[in-house]
This record gives structure tokens, C-alpha cells and sequence, in this order.
């Protein structure tokens, strides 16, 4: 085999890592080649899916139907019902999201590499299962799953190694929600604990409402809920993303705002960032302590806290989780890496056990038409429903008004301007949900991600332990 490939499937983002290295000691760390990708598919007639566009502001080369929030779908017997109505399993489109990113990194190999795919923990077996009926039915049998929990413990034990004794706790924020689970060694044990009230997106908008405050007063009577502001606003909300990522690593960050006759570069240090999320990091200390004890494990009993998704790079978080949980924190350089680069390194120790077979063409899955289910056998494919509405964004509280002379006049354009940058980001995202697809369970807009293509630095070459492949399914 020439090498092996670990694919991450998120609900906001994919993520490859590709380690391409051909033969060499086991004892090696390889040297792994990462890209990440939007989760969304964009499907255009007489071609394969493809993945979103990567890079703030640009298109695709081809326009079609796009379709996101199919991740979190996979299992659900209900047809995911698109913006032109027409219907898919959410499992074919996770699939053709899995065969596109094969073929996309294809070319860092010489031959056909070994692959494995993680999928969310909180997932229920029904929906594994669904996957690999529709890997096997795309001739992608090769493509081994594993659990995204256990490929996360498999990278931190082969780098950072885990505590001997005790329990371990990972701590999974990603771009849509948190996941917490409990391990001893590289082996979960009982569930994971899921919430979506907290993850990179709020993070997101908690920025974009505070930078829109503080342009109150030149934005003016400036309509931001017009739709002639939908592409900057949603051009700022990317540049608050990359100013939370550049926080991640440096004190401070400059936000560019073109908002109609508004230019004006608005400077973000990393103590802003962390008044505006603390709270919401210190409750999520409280979802660790509630996965705890769902899985009778004494706090006590807890060794190490392990971060992975992007979102807990924040320094706040292993901050906050070290002083609430009195545990030490285990995390990679970059966390939104660890579980692609686990599942890559899964592959690469069981290559001799399961070869892949050779990456097949990509293949277009048609879209059918929605129809009701025939009586009396259960619905596979639901009659369309009726699309939610957008998730809004809770407003920000007003800005009180100003004790000086003319304060009430201030207050009150303050708080027509809080009321103004809510509305425009309740617009935005009721414009993103309205090109996307549309289903039963919630359907978010998901934030574009920006590619990045690196190589992960090469920690000191360790004795990696034959990890159990694949991993056990989450009950």
C-alpha cells in the first residue's frame, strides 16, 4: 500500500489527513498532509457531488442544488427533502461526500491507499449501519469506519500519550455543537453526552454582534436587513471565523468591514473574545460533569480532559475545563485536526489486516422526486415538508443609554442599532437556510470553511500499540 487516508465526517466540516508515506517502520510518525472542506454538497445535474467551495467569497465552477445538514440526518428513515423538492437519503449524500474527498486526494498517493472514515459518537448504530450499506453500495467497501472518539484517542496516545489509570474525557467542540465522552485508554465506555447550545458558530456570532455594536455609530440608519447587505454581512461573518482562529494563536486580530459607504478595520484582542464566550465555555464544564455521571464515573476518577474540533483551539477553553475539572488538559496543536489524523493512522496500522480496494470513479446519485409513502409499508421516502424556520440569533441586549447631554437620543439610536444588527443577522441566516436544503430535523446554514492545506509537524517517534480496528460502535 502506498500510504493511508483518514477522513473526518462532520456535521460542519470534512477533514482529511493524508499520510502518503510507502512502507517504513511502524514506529514511525508519519507526516500527514490535512485539508478541510464545508459540508456542504453541491450537486449539478450531469456531474458528480462535489463538495462546497473553499475560500472566502468564491463560487463554484459549476452552480447546482445545494444541500447541507444531511450528516446529523443519516439514520432518520425520512427522506432528506431538498429546496427543489427533490429527495435523498442522507447516508447516499454522506457517501458521495466520502467519494469525492477520496478522489480529491488521490493524488497524494502513488497507488491506492487504505481509508477510514470516523462518524460522529453520538450517532445511533442504525445510522452506522446505513453508512456502510451505502459506502458498500457505491463500491467503496474499502472505506473502513470507525468511531470518531476512538480515532481522536488513537492520535493523542501515539503523540501525547493517555494517563494508565482512570477515566479520560473528550471534549469534542466542533463548528454545530459539543460531544463528551469517557474512555479508559483508547477504549470509550457508556455514551456520549451531545448539546448543540454551544460550538464554533456561536462563537461566530457572538463576534459579528459585538463588531456590529460597536459600528453603531456609523452605520447609522444603515438598513442591515437589506438583501443588498445579505453578501457582505455573510463576507464579515467568515472574517469573524478567521478572527476567532487567529485569536486561537495571537493576542489580537483586525476585522475588515465593508458594510455599503462603511470601511473601517475593527482591531479584536483575544481578552474580548474571552468576556464574550466565557460564560458558555463555564456551562459547558457542567455537560462533562452530567457525561460523568451518565456513565457512573466518579469525577474523581477523571485523569486528563482530551479537546478536539476546531472550536476548543480557544485558549479560554482548556483554561476554563483545567480549573472547573482540576484535571490536566491533553491537546493536539490543532484539535480540529486530531480526529482525521487518528482515523488516518487507524488505516495505517491495519493496512496488512484490510487493504482497501483501488478509489472507483465518482458516481452521480440521481435525485428523485418526493413522493408519500405507499400503505402499508413504512415510509422510506416522506411526502415534503414544510421547511422549518431559520435558527435565529438572539439579539443582543441594548446598549443602555448615555448618562450626558443628548443621552436619550444616543440610547436610542443605540438600541435601534442593537435591534438592526440582530434583524440583519436573523436575515442572514434565513437567506442562507432558504438555498439550502430543507428537512424534518433541524437544517443549520453552515459557515464556509477555508482550506487549508498543511503538514502537520512530526512528533518524536513513539512505540504505537496495535489499536483495536475498528473501533466499537457508541450504544
Amino acid at each position: 500500500m502506498s500510504g493511508s487516508l483518514g477522513i473526518k465526517i462532520g456535521t460542519a466540516d470534512f477533514v482529511t489527513a493524508a499520510d502518503a508515506a510507502s512502507g517504513g517502520s511502524e514506529r514511525r510518525a508519519p507526516r500527514l498532509q490535512t485539508t478541510q472542506h464545508q459540508a456542504t454538497l453541491i450537486m449539478t445535474q450531469g456531474m458528480a457531488p462535489t463538495l462546497s467551495p473553499i475560500g472566502s467569497g468564491t463560487r463554484p465552477a459549476h452552480m447546482g442544488l445545494v444541500v447541507t445538514g444531511f450528516v446529523d440526518r443519516v439514520g432518520d428513515p425520512i427522506d432528506l427533502v431538498a429546496a427543489d423538492g427533490s429527495a435523498h437519503r442522507p447516508e447516499k449524500l454522506v457517501a458521495s461526500a466520502v467519494q469525492y474527498l477520496t478522489r480529491y486526494s488521490a493524488g497524494a498517493f502513488a497507488g491506492p491507499p487504505t481509508i477510514a472514515a470516523t462518524y460522529p459518537s453520538y450517532w445511533q448504530p442504525q445510522g452506522v449501519q446505513a453508512l456502510r450499506e451505502a459506502l458498500d453500495r457505491m463500491d467503496m467497501a474499502g472505506v473502513a469506519l470507525v468511531d470518531e472518539v476512538g480515532s481522536i484517542l488513537a492520535r493523542v496516545e501515539s503523540t501525547r500519550g493517555l494517563p494508565s489509570d482512570g477515566a479520560v474525557v473528550v471534549y469534542d467542540l466542533g463548528g454545530n455543537g459539543l460531544s463528551v465522552s469517557v474512555a479508559r485508554g483508547t477504549e470509550q465506555i457508556g455514551r456520549t453526552v451531545r448539546s448543540a447550545e454551544f460550538g464554533g458558530k456561536h462563537i461566530d456570532d457572538a463576534i459579528l454582534r459585538h463588531v456590529l455594536r460597536g459600528l453603531a455609530g456609523e452605520l447609522g440608519d444603515i438598513d442591515l436587513a437589506a438583501p443588498a447587505l445579505l453578501a457582505p454581512l455573510n463576507e464579515l461573518r467568515l472574517r469573524c471565523r478567521q478572527a476567532k482562529e487567529t485569536l486561537s494563536i495571537e493576542t489580537a486580530s483586525v476585522i475588515e468591514v465593508e458594510l455599503g459607504p462603511v470601511r473601517h478595520d475593527v482591531r479584536l484582542v483575544r481578552s474580548e473574545l474571552e468576556d464574550l464566550i466565557r460564560e458558555q465555555v463555564v456551562e459547558s464544564a457542567g455537560l462533562v460533569r452530567e457525561a460523568l455521571h451518565t456513565n457512573e464515573i466518579d469525577a474523581g476518577d477523571a485523569r486528563a480532559v482530551v479537546l478536539a474540533g476546531a472550536a476548543s483551539a480557544t485558549p479560554l477553553v482548556a483554561e476554563v475545563l483545567s480549573t472547573e475539572l482540576h484535571v490536566p488538559v491533553i491537546a493536539e496543536p490543532d484539535p480540529g485536526l486530531t480526529s482525521a489524523n487518528g482515523a488516518a493512522l487507524l488505516a495505517r496500522s491495519s493496512a496488512s489486516v484490510a487493504p482497501s480496494a483501488p478509489v472507483p470513479p465518482l458516481s452521480m446519485p440521481a435525485p428523485t422526486p418526493a413522493t408519500p409513502p405507499q400503505a402499508p409499508e413504512p415510509p422510506r421516502a416522506a411526502e415534503p415538508v414544510a421547511s422549518t424556520p431559520p435558527v435565529v440569533v438572539a439579539a443582543a441586549d441594548p446598549v443602555a443609554p448615555e448618562s450626558t447631554g443628548g443621552g436619550k437620543k444616543v440610547g436610542s439610536r443605540r438600541r435601534k442599532q442593537a435591534l438592526l444588527a440582530a434583524a440583519a443577522i436573523a436575515t442572514l441566516a434565513a437567506a442562507i437556510v432558504g438555498i439550502v436544503a430543507h428537512s424534518t430535523p433541524k437544517t443549520e446554514p453552515q459557515p464556509t470553511v477555508t482550506e487549508q492545506v498543511t503538514d502537520s509537524p512530526s512528533p518524536a517517534a513513539t512505540t504505537t500499540t496495535q489499536l483495536p480496528y475498528p473501533t466499537r460502535p457508541v450504544s
